[in-house]
């Protein structure tokens, strides 16, 4: 089967003025974009996690959509190193979000090939820029976030 490969940037924020938390992540086919999605949440549990909650979420979708379009690889591009740690148990997930995110994208790593990159945060990385600035919009959007 050849490979038909999907990468994501992902990123989170969070504004305690608002009390929302929200998600940003730019999908890319073939150097081409092809979607960018965007949104908060206001779960008082999430909300514990400030960004991390965002960014959890954008990974999670770049999953789903992935999954639903067809991909059987997907390189996700990261900034919050417990993207990646989590799922790969370097990291001990300590709460029942962080657990409930490892345990989601381990189940989903059965049917997709998923990769993980670290990117510094505002290091003029083209696409994580992107992430960032979706990110900030999503904290404009009323909370409402799409099912996972």
């Amino acid at each position: 089967m050849s490979e038909k490969k999907l990468t994501a940037y992902v990123d989170g924020s969070f504004n305690p003025t608002v009390n929302r938390y929200a998600y940003g992540c730019v999908l890319i086919y073939e150097d081409e974009v092809i979607e960018e999605l965007c949104g908060s949440g206001c779960d008082p549990e999430a909300l514990k996690q400030r960004n991390v909650s965002g960014e959890m979420i954008a990974s999670m979708l770049s999953v789903q959509y992935a999954l639903k379009n067809g991909f059987n690889s997907l390189d996700i591009y990261y900034d919050y190193s417990g993207i990646e740690c989590w799922v790969t148990g370097a990291w001990k997930a300590k709460n029942e979000l962080t657990k409930s995110y490892r345990d989601w994208m381990n189940d989903k790593r059965k049917k997709l090939d998923i990769r993980f990159y670290k990117v510094e945060a505002h290091s003029n990385v083209k696409y994580n820029e992107q992430a960032d600035k979706l990110a900030k919009r999503g904290l404009e959007k009323e909370p409402g976030l799409p099912s996972v």
